[in-house]
């Protein structure tokens, strides 16, 4: 997998979250019930056409060990980068910093090294964090909790 995107099962969280889709090209993915099609290194799939009105996405796969494919874009899985997510919580407002932070693990001789974001937002005092085994998880993990708030709001709103 590469390292600068969100894993398969983050993805699916950001998705369940209600973080949205518009295909472009140069975007990465997984097909999800493809017969040649896994989740994972082999199962990397790089946008590189958008049909108009079709409803399909046409596709190379990461590896080179398939043809360029035409699928279904509802079967698609968006593995967004932490630039792509970035661009989102900027667009929204969102103050983002990334950075490596080195944390001390049980029973390891040098501590592990984690990625962490901090957003902040204009006028309100708390930021929030969020932290991943890459720039793309940390961002990712700070993008959940904002999204979890905001769904915490409109099913709670404050009179």
């Amino acid at each position: 997998m590469r390292e600068d995107l969100v894993t398969p099962a983050t993805a699916r969280r950001l998705a369940t979250e209600g973080l949205g889709w518009e295909p472009q090209i140069g975007d990465w993915c997984t097909v999800l019930g493809g017969e040649h099609i896994a989740e994972g290194a082999a199962g990397l799939w790089l946008v590189i056409a958008v049909p108009p009105g079709a409803g399909m996405l046409a596709l190379a796969d990461a590896n080179g060990q398939w043809p360029v494919t035409q699928v279904a874009r509802g079967t698609c899985l968006w593995l967004p980068t932490a630039g792509k997510l970035k661009t989102w919580l900027r667009a929204r407002g969102y103050r983002v910093a990334t950075g490596e932070a080195f944390a001390p693990v049980l029973a390891a001789s040098a501590p592990a090294s984690r990625h962490v974001c901090r957003l902040t937002f204009p006028g309100e005092a708390a930021p929030i964090d969020g932290d991943g085994l890459n720039e793309a998880e940390a961002v990712a993990d700070a993008l959940l909790r904002v999204l979890n708030a905001h769904t915490a709001d409109a099913l709670h709103p404050s009179f």
